[in-house]
């Protein structure tokens, strides 16, 4: 994806793609009739869609390099009609965008207008982490994750991060809150990247897909069953649901446990707070004398010898 890949040496990677994949560039058993995986943006020009679509399984749409301000800022010129062409020739497709962050504001700045310019009919959305701009001044993590938290606002779609395998492991990144991960690396070892498992692997930048002039970006599936539900938008990511709490005594002399919790000597549940590493057993009654809000917005049963446990509605219920 980026230019510092693509400049690679083209005999490296043509050879690092047969020991791939076992056969030459323009044809491979793996990328065999409507089974390619592609990458694409403005640089492969004007696509013949309804020849590719013979050729792709899926495909990967840029819609932007950077944002205002960055040397490398561009709206990719062919994003639009690339995603009309695959959608028209049914060629399911995601968009990604390259990143380049400065500061938590522009990761945030960087994902809304990534969103706004994206298609109605992207499957998912992905984050090209791949360069570190000069002027962050905080870990690349950081940036990361408000990226990702402003996108979770946005949609509901599957959220991928790609990478270098090298890039990934220097800057140690956390691929473990999105719903995927794709990593590049033009060798013939598949990519390994700390604390996370690798479903998509871009493994070469020269590839060939018909209607498509020039070279291609082309991955491969490592995991079959993660990757269709990219693209297929069986995947859905499922907020987590604000607890339910009892609010007020009401009348309760005490709570039934109906799942398993733990008793603090305080309202913030920590674990250096816990009266025991045991959970107190589902059945068990307690009794009460108190509900009580933490600074944090939690709301707790006051058990009568001064302790604490939580007042969740699904994990006890109060009696009279």
């Amino acid at each position: 994806m980026s230019n510092k890949l693509h400049k690679l040496s083209v005999g490296i990677a043509a050879f690092a793609a047969v020991l791939a994949v076992g056969v030459g560039l323009n044809t491979t058993k793996a990328d065999a009739a409507a089974k390619k995986v592609a990458d694409i943006s403005q640089y492969q020009g004007n696509i013949n869609w309804k020849k590719a679509s013979k050729d792709l399984k899926y495909a990967i749409i840029r819609v932007q390099h950077g944002s205002k301000g960055d040397a490398g800022y561009m709206v990719d010129s062919k994003r639009t009609v690339n995603a009309k062409g695959a959608h028209k020739y049914g060629v399911p497709f995601g968009q990604y965008m390259f990143a380049e962050f400065t500061s938590v504001k522009d990761a945030e700045k960087e994902a809304k207008d990534f969103y706004k310019r994206s298609d109605k009919n992207t499957k998912f959305f992905a984050l090209d982490e791949e360069k570190r701009m000069p002027s962050a001044k905080n870990k690349e993590q950081t940036y990361v994750n408000a990226w990702l938290k402003t996108m979770r606002k946005l949609t509901d779609k599957p959220l991928i991060m790609y990478a270098g395998e090298y890039y990934a492991n220097f800057h140690k990144l956390n691929f473990s809150k999105f719903d995927g991960v794709w990593i590049a690396k033009y060798s013939s070892y598949k990519p390994k990247v700390s604390g996370a498992s690798v479903d998509l692997w871009q493994y070469t930048s020269s590839g060939r897909v018909s209607g498509i002039s020039g070279n291609v970006d082309l991955n491969k599936v490592l995991d079959k069953s993660t990757v269709d539900k990219w693209f297929t938008g069986s995947m859905k990511h499922k907020a987590k649901a604000k607890p339910s709490y009892y609010k007020s005594l009401d009348g309760a002399k005490g709570v039934t446990v109906k799942k398993p919790v733990f008793e603090y000597t305080s309202t913030l549940f920590t674990k250096n707070k816990r009266i025991s590493q045991t959970r107190i057993k589902a059945g068990k009654k307690l009794a009460v004398k108190a509900v009580v809000k933490n600074n944090k917005g939690s709301y707790r049963y006051q058990l009568t010898n001064g302790h604490y446990v939580t007042s969740q509605k699904n994990y006890v219920t109060p009696y009279k």
